[in-house]
């Protein structure tokens, strides 16, 4: 009984694990309690919590567990002293979400609020210290403000890893690192939307970043990635940098702005990856030669530093569409050494940035091997550009459309200086989406191939109306293409079931009116997906870019218009118009235009479904051709700015199904049953002939569509006798045997009181067979309507007893 006892305990903990992990502390108080009040839980008492892995003080968890979050609330929690965990930790603010109205760019619930979530120092302390266990620390959606550390790390001395996502580093203050200190030989730093402002304001080093170049003789390796953050107003004019590299590192600025920060205007930098020393003295180097530097759409302006750039031949480092100018200072780029114009091999590589490459103030000094005559780069004093020509003032009233936080926005003036459409061709790998996570559309299209939407320098995109083309890839073989209609309507009727049942959870409660508007969306696709279906239809949906994605086949996404205001007329049928122009069919586009039966092919813009509807009058499938056709978006107030978009298509026949069903068969009754397995089988996944002109009358099924693997049912217990037809199966299977009308079976032997089951595939009016099986259950009224057996006891009579034991033999001779 013990053992059985110790068995069930184990059961009953491994079964419960799973259940248990990453369990969430709820912090609820602000205050810094440590276990004087058990009525509410503090951070540092739910950080304690999660250490123990018992509870402590008002915060109650599992005991056993395989990892914990923190969920704080909005508002302020003010901390005595610095917190040191000494686990890993995820702490995770309120969501910044209002569910209660829209979003500007998405069009749909919920939208984009402020941050709630703030942990305040006051002054008195830093607020997280890693480097004395050493463990990992992610912070979601969370203000860390007023940190201060003697030493270093204003905010954070991290010993491990940190991740900071939509998150903001404020007013922190320490010698080194007044935002960030990186101790120990390995800590990895990853800031991603967040905004970094007024730190290092007494910082000598690294006003937002300084780090540990070695550990005992060894360099620091680290990694650390900047995406699409604001690192504003950092330093003072005594500080000697604002990000301190060094040890051997890969860096990664993405679409960052990094503006009014300031250094030494006598010997300050903004970013210094230099060893400090001559390259060549490998003992007093800081920088390792394996380190790199990516500068990627970056806005780097309005800096204050004797170099913004600071830079030796040590490492290497990719600059592409990058503004590095308009700073105040000496220089914008500088060699440690250094002149710079005929030095070698300095590890550099330039593409499509903005800079003052010519003139003597802030000039950035490079290499004359690094810029050959013709290269992409714009030089803003030999193009006399000022900074108001190229970029407006920072936008640092924040809002939703900024993602809350201050970024410039390029200006648009159609010339071939600007800032905008920089990379016609694609060439410089351009990043994906920009500093508001807004879509790059540096693709060329084919009917943009002229005026394409290229690349912007700098960290913002500016929109422009895109209809972007659908699988068409020169010399690919991907395209749109049919798929089940059945399958379709029963994905549209899983989201609408999942929004219906979440309605009635209490705990979507404050998603309400997102719910309403997911369960209008679904039933509305319901209603008109069955009012207009087309036979093997391709339902392509024109979503905006930015909604998110309900459907999972045949999308297009819409980049929508900004306006001059950065004001978004998301995509839907209120603002934008569709039009639609058939192309034809053929392997290109351009033999496409030649076909002689274009007038077969229907493209066809359905505003109720929001969905363009591809068919064709004749039932062909495309085989090794491609169906294509033409698409116009135009903005209903402004029919200047409209896009077109090429899609390419495939039409497939949908193969058949075999369903299940039941036969019940009369208890020792020698009776022949009659099965019609059509009456289980559809091909309703191409939908309704009867939207054909030709062949509008065509039938399902093939004339011979039932094809049985075997004449005996799996246990033997019937055969087929006969059929109303029989012959060569369709096409290359016509060595099999295929029927038609009514199969006919019976039971080798009238006392069997086991049930049976027998599978069949049915072929459709193309010749294809089904993908799988379609299984008919033979039951049997001696397990149900017909069975006298008791539970007491009783005899069983000889020939029962023969044909179970004629059954058993004949399943042992199965096997």
């Amino acid at each position: 009984m013990k053992n059985y006892q110790k068995a069930f305990g184990v059961i009953a903990v491994l079964a419960t694990m799973p259940l248990m992990a990453q369990t969430t502390i709820k912090v609820t108080t602000f205050a810094d309690e440590e276990g004087e009040n058990t009525n509410a839980c503090s951070l540092r008492e739910a950080i304690v919590a999660a250490e123990t892995r018992k509870s402590y003080g008002g915060c109650e968890v599992p005991f056993i567990d395989i990892g914990y979050t923190i969920q704080l609330e909005g508002g302020t929690y003010y901390l005595n002293k610095e917190l040191t965990p000494k686990i890993a930790l995820n702490i995770i603010g309120k969501d910044p979400s209002n569910w209660d109205i829209k979003g500007l760019l998405t069009n749909d619930y919920p939208a984009l609020t402020a941050l709630q979530t703030r942990i305040n120092a006051s002054g008195n302390s830093r607020i997280f210290n890693t480097a004395v266990y050493q463990q990992s620390l992610t912070l979601v959606n969370i203000i860390l403000e007023n940190g201060k550390a003697a030493d270093v790390g204003g905010a954070i001395y991290a010993g491990a890893d940190v991740t900071l996502q939509d998150s903001q580093i404020l007013n922190s203050q320490a010698p080194k690192g007044g935002a960030i200190y990186l101790g120990g030989a390995k800590a990895n730093l990853t800031i991603e939307r967040s905004l970094v402002q007024g730190n290092g304001i007494n910082s000598t080093l690294g006003s937002i970043l300084a780090m540990s170049c070695k550990f005992n003789t060894s360099y620091a390796t680290r990694i650390l990635n900047f995406n699409s953050n604001s690192f504003i107003k950092n330093g003072s004019g005594n500080s000697l940098s604002t990000f301190e590299l060094c040890g051997a590192i890969e860096t990664n600025f993405v679409n960052n702005t990094i503006a009014k920060n300031n250094a030494s205007l006598n010997n300050g930098n903004i970013i210094k990856f230099t060893a400090d020393a001559d390259p060549s003295n490998s003992i007093t180097n800081i920088l390792s030669a394996d380190s790199t530097l990516i500068l990627q759409n970056n806005t780097i302006v309005e800096n204050s530093a004797h170099t913004t750039f600071l830079y030796d031949k040590l490492g290497k480092k990719d600059l592409n569409f990058n503004v590095l100018a308009f700073n105040t200072g000496s220089y914008a780029c500088r060699y440690l050494l250094g002149a710079a114009a005929e030095q070698k091999d300095v590890g550099i590589n330039l593409k499509f940035n903005a800079l003052n490459l010519t003139g003597n103030t802030a000039k950035c000094d490079l290499p004359k091997e690094v810029i050959p005559t013709g290269n992409s780069n714009i030089d803003i004093f030999q193009n006399n550009r000022v900074f108001s020509d190229l970029l407006e003032p920072l936008k640092e009233e924040v809002n939703e459309g900024t993602r809350f936080l201050p970024i410039y926005y390029p200006k648009n003036n159609n010339t071939s200086t600007d800032l905008v459409d920089t990379d016609p061709k694609n060439e410089g790998g351009c990043s994906l989406i920009d500093q508001r996570q807004l879509v790059r559309t540096s693709t060329p299209t084919y009917y943009q191939s002229d005026n394409p939407n290229s690349c912007d320098i700098g960290s913002v995109e500016l929109t422009k109306l895109t209809a972007t083309d659908s699988n068409v890839v020169q010399g690919a073989n991907n395209s749109n293409t049919n798929i089940s209609l059945t399958e379709l309507l029963n994905d549209y009727q899983t989201g609408a079931d999942l929004a219906k049942s979440r309605l009635e959870n209490p705990v979507y409660s404050s998603q309400v009116l997102a719910l309403k508007n997911s369960l209008a969306y679904y039933e509305n696709l319901i209603t008109q997906t069955k009012a207009n279906l087309k036979y093997r239809g391709i339902y392509i949906t024109l979503k905006n870019s930015y909604s998110p994605d309900y459907l999972k086949d045949n999308i297009i996404s819409i980049v929508p218009s900004e306006d001059n205001n950065h004001i978004f007329k998301p995509f839907n049928s209120v603002n934008y118009e569709v039009s639609t122009e058939v192309i034809g069919r053929g392997q290109t586009v351009e033999l496409a235009k030649k076909d002689g039966n274009k007038d077969r092919l229907k493209c066809e813009w359905n505003s109720s479904l929001q969905q363009i509807i591809l068919y064709r009058s004749d039932d062909e499938v495309s085989a090794d051709y491609f169906d294509f056709c033409k698409y116009t978006v135009t903005l209903k107030e402004n029919r200047n700015i409209s896009s077109s978009g090429l899609i390419k298509a495939s039409f497939a026949n949908i193969a058949p199904v075999s369903g299940d069903g039941t036969i019940t068969f009369k208890y020792l009754a020698n009776e022949i049953i009659p099965l019609n397995l059509l009456k289980y089988a559809n091909d309703e996944g191409d939908g309704p002939a009867n939207t054909l002109i030709i062949k509008s009358n065509k039938s399902q099924f093939a004339d011979l569509p039932i094809y049985l693997p075997s004449k005996i049912s799996k246990d033997g217990i019937f055969k087929v006798v006969k059929a109303d037809r029989e012959g060569p199966c369709p096409g290359k299977d016509s060595k099999n045997t295929c029927y038609g009308g009514n199969i006919y079976i019976q039971a080798n032997n009238v006392f069997n009181t086991f049930n049976d089951t027998i599978t069949y595939y049915v072929y459709d009016a193309d010749n294809v067979i089904s993908s799988t099986p379609g299984t008919i259950k033979l039951v049997s009224t001696a397990t149900t309507t017909d069975d006298t057996r008791g539970g007491g006891g009783g005899s069983l009579g000889i020939l029962s007893l023969a044909s179970l034991l004629g059954l058993a033999a004949y399943r042992r001779y199965r096997k």
